[in-house]
């Protein structure tokens, strides 16, 4: 293979693998603030609903219950653990989502020869596609119909 041919698949691949992990970085930043918010919600309601009863009428254990809830509720575990869990899976999601691209952007880095161009070929035949769907409407069904 050409040292011209070598340096096109190369980029495509690099193009691609970029284009591939900022998208699916993005996805999953989304991803990461809407789980966290829903966790931080549930948390806060079981917080709140177990701070509105007591088994007895002690005043002790009713400031007692109080510090311990400020404690939970401002603890950031939740709010932590929440953005881990939705950065992971929408960055995941992403990537299964673009596994055709991916593999192509993949092979056209990583191969050699023949292999090489037929990645770099298949990453531009799906970007065209990509750009007549998106952009065209090309297969895409209309919300209207």
């Amino acid at each position: 293979m050409g040292m011209m041919a070598n340096i096109v698949c190369k980029t495509a691949g690099v193009a691609g693998m970029s284009a591939l992990l900022y998208d699916a970085y993005s996805v999953g930043k989304v991803e990461a603030r809407r789980v966290s918010e829903d966790m931080e919600a549930d948390h806060y309601l079981k917080i709140h609903s177990s701070t509105r009863t007591l088994s007895t009428e002690s005043e002790v254990q009713k400031a007692l219950q109080k510090k311990v809830a400020d404690f939970r509720m401002n603890t950031p575990f939740i709010s932590t653990a929440g953005s881990i869990k939705g950065f992971t899976k929408g960055f995941l999601n992403s990537l299964g989502d673009n596994i055709i691209p991916a593999v192509c952007a993949s092979v056209a880095l990583a191969a050699k020869g023949l292999a090489a161009k037929i990645g770099a070929w298949g990453l531009a035949a799906y970007g065209l596609y990509i750009v007549a769907k998106e952009g065209f409407g090309f297969t895409k069904k209309s919300p209207m119909d």
